[in-house]
């Protein structure tokens, strides 16, 4: 459900806003270090390591660095480090995860950070979120503290056989981060029609195309619905952090790109007063030959022993698949 469409990367709204319940300085959400040749320890979660470069995920961006800047790598070994702080019963799965699950789907072509869009009624009003484009007519939606998310959305503005296909991939990802069979047996239980049901902490819901804040989209979500008002904004507060639907999507539910310097300026804004850091990375694309690109308002950043040196601008996400 929404006003808008799905990954990104933005940390979203911290000071004064959402008050984050994950310690960040906790090594399970940082398991690797990149010794540089100075003795300067950079803690992360490595995304790449080829011969020439690290790809190093921190908390804000990611950061490139050369392999003739480093002296050692510590690896941890990621598996189960980064998901011991999701085993809770109850609890979703922090944003760098999901979109970590995306990146190494091949079915996602790309995935943009826009704009979130007002919503003005409903579970979710007023609650801030990170809002990404998949592919073409994809959406998803991280509602509140993005490192403790209290709700999860996923929708998708098509018919006929896309949509079938679409309602069919994403119960498997829900089913994939829940935690017990109750869970999984009520994601599947929903009427795709609209319908909701509760087990233990979270519920499940389906929000139609037909209902009048769907905008023509067909949603599914996971939420905390006891955690929703923790995170719920003042009406002025919550206008400062989104825009109205049809500056962000037409009516089809694409992306306005003739916008896309707008667009980009908002999210900028927003984070710098909310944050006071703006974002870099805004998502991913794969080219024609399948090789991942990352999307960044400006460039990746280049570690150094002295300055760091701007990387060239990535080439646009491309119109068609």
């Amino acid at each position: 459900m929404k006003h808008s469409f799905l990954f990104p990367v933005l940390l979203l709204l911290g000071a004064g806003v959402i008050h984050a319940k994950t310690d960040l300085s906790d090594k399970r959400l940082m398991p690797d270090t990149i010794v540089m040749n100075d003795g300067t320890e950079i803690h992360g979660l490595i995304l790449r390591n080829d011969a020439e470069k690290v790809i190093l995920q921190e908390r804000m961006t990611e950061v490139e660095i050369p392999k003739s800047y480093i002296r050692r790598i510590r690896d941890e070994g990621n598996a189960g480090v980064y998901f011991a702080d999701i085993i809770d019963p109850g609890k979703l799965p922090p944003w760098r995860i999901i979109v970590q699950d995306l990146r190494t789907s091949d079915n996602i072509r790309s995935l943009l950070q826009v704009p979130a869009t007002s919503i003005d009624n409903g579970y979710l009003k007023n609650i801030p979120y990170l809002s990404f484009k998949v592919n073409k007519r994809m959406e998803m939606n991280v509602y509140g503290n993005p490192e403790d998310p209290v709700c999860l959305e996923f929708g998708v503005y098509a018919h006929g056989e896309k949509i079938t296909e679409f309602k069919k991939i994403i119960r498997a990802y829900l089913a994939g981060i829940l935690q017990s069979r109750a869970e999984i047996g009520a994601l599947y239980a929903l009427n795709e029609q609209g319908d909701d049901h509760q087990v233990g902490k979270l519920r499940f819901k389906i929000l139609p195309a037909s209902a009048p804040d769907a905008y023509g989209g067909w949603w599914i979500s996971v939420y905390d619905a006891a955690r929703l008002d923790q995170v719920r904004l003042s009406d002025a507060a919550y206008r400062k952090v989104t825009l109205p639907f049809r500056e962000v999507n037409k009516s089809n539910g694409g992306l306005r790109r003739e916008q896309q310097m707008k667009h980009e300026k908002f999210l900028t804004d927003t984070m710098m007063s909310l944050g006071g850091t703006a974002p870099e990375l805004r998502g991913f694309y794969r080219d024609r030959a399948g090789v991942l690109k990352l999307l960044t308002s400006g460039s990746l950043k280049l570690i150094s022993p002295k300055a760091p040196k701007a990387l060239p601008s990535p080439s646009p996400i491309p119109t068609s698949r």
